[in-house]
Order: C-alpha cells, then sequence, then structure tokens
C-alpha cells in the first residue's frame, strides 16, 4: 500500500513540476514521494524474507511482489520531480 500510495505521489509532484502555476510545491511532493516509496520497497522486501509457503498461500507473497517495483517507481519518479524542480528554478547563465 506503501508504494502505491509512492507511486500517486511521484505522479502529482512531476504533473505539478512541470507547470508554471502550481497548486503545492514539487520539491516536497517530490521527497514524500521518495520516502514513501523506499518505506513500501523495504517493508515488501522485509515481508518476502519473513513469509511462509508460497504464492497463493494466503501470506501476500504476490502483493509484496507487486509492491517492490510500486515502490522504486515511486522513488524514480519522486527523483525526477525534484530534478525538474530544480532545473525550473536554476537560473539559466546567459
Amino acid at each position: 500500500m506503501a508504494g502505491a500510495l509512492g507511486l500517486a505521489l511521484g505522479r502529482l509532484a512531476t504533473s505539478r513540476a512541470g507547470r508554471r502555476i502550481s497548486a503545492g510545491n514539487p520539491r516536497t511532493g517530490g521527497m514524500a514521494a521518495i520516502a514513501m516509496g523506499a518505506v513500501g520497497t523495504v517493508l515488501a522486501i522485509l515481508h518476502l524474507a519473513t513469509a511462509d509457503g508460497g504464492p497463493g498461500t494466503g501470506n501476500g507473497l504476490v502483493g509484496a511482489v507487486v509492491a517492490v517495483p510500486l515502490g522504486l517507481g515511486a522513488v524514480l519518479l519522486g527523483r525526477r520531480a525534484l530534478t525538474r524542480s530544480t532545473a525550473r528554478t536554476t537560473p539559466s547563465g546567459g
């Protein structure tokens, strides 16, 4: 769940970073997406390492396998939002 929330935050942050007039700070959204994505990935890996049985046993292994790329995607989208917001605030030399 944390990975999906981080992915949603990252998507919102990247869409805000591309606009001139935004409803919020894209840097804050990017940092939140990175944090939620990292937490979701760590929790999913921890769940994969400690769960008994295999897929289909009701232990949530398939959900944990899906949560790992969701969390990593959230981290990447958050990083992209931070990069885009920094590029917009940096004055161009010229």
